[in-house]
């Protein structure tokens, strides 16, 4: 399934900058703290992510393509898709935390998201102190590794869009067959062209994966269509 973030915006119009943001939280406090519980930001993270956005800490860049979690908001629900990856470079705002947790922001949608230990993984290793004695060893400060995670509790990838425009309707078979006065005077095996190609497209239609409409409390797929 894929999900269209544009439909399922936290921020209508999209905001243009990180104080928008902000007062977005303001405004609308218990959209983006529910938002916030969602994707697994702690209350004492979600402060600093909003203070640090009004401290001007937030970085204007194209995101990472992938996200632990993303936010969504559909009929009044809030949602989180987890695992997901967003399928064109998106603009938005990056804001790193303390414990290495990063929350980014698409400025089309001003959906909050969260990559865990992003800041950790990107930080180049550094070299202690110089070896007081012979024979000391230089050790480096990294960080423990990962604790080891089961391969089926791994979420599957989500790919996430964030477009306003639906997809384009596919050209019906009627429009290919010509009427009866354009095709008097016409080889009487003008008629079969049109014929063989509409039962070529119906079974490649028969044939073809159909989108799955999801429960709106889940979000909506590419064709803006979610399930009450």
């Amino acid at each position: 399934m894929i999900v269209n973030m544009y439909v399922d915006h936290l921020m209508s119009p999209s905001p243009a900058s990180a104080e928008e943001v902000w007062n977005a939280t303001r405004v609308h406090s218990k959209l983006f703290s529910d938002a916030a519980q969602r994707i697994g930001l702690t209350p004492s993270e979600y402060k600093e992510f909003r203070n640090n956005l009004l401290a001007g800490k937030a970085i204007y860049l194209t995101l990472p393509r992938r996200v632990d979690a993303m936010s969504g908001a559909r009929g009044g629900s809030v949602y989180a898709v987890k695992n997901a990856v967003m399928t064109k470079p998106i603009m938005g705002w990056r804001v790193a935390l303390a414990d290495g947790n990063v929350v980014y922001v698409p400025q089309i949608c001003g959906n909050i998201s969260l990559l865990r230990h992003a800041a950790i993984a990107q930080a180049p290793l550094r070299l202690a102190s110089s070896p007081s004695r012979p024979g000391h060893q230089v050790t480096l400060n990294k960080h423990k590794p990962a604790r080891y995670v089961k391969a089926d509790t791994i979420e599957p990838e989500t790919p996430v869009v964030m477009t306003p425009d639906a997809p384009a309707a596919p050209a019906t078979v009627a429009q290919a067959i010509p009427s009866a006065e354009e095709s008097k005077g016409a080889s009487p095996f003008a008629f079969l062209l049109p014929a063989a190609l509409g039962g070529l497209l119906a079974g490649t239609v028969h044939g073809a994966p159909s989108t799955s409409t999801p429960v709106c409390s889940l979000g909506s797929n590419s064709d803006f269509a979610c399930k009450k």
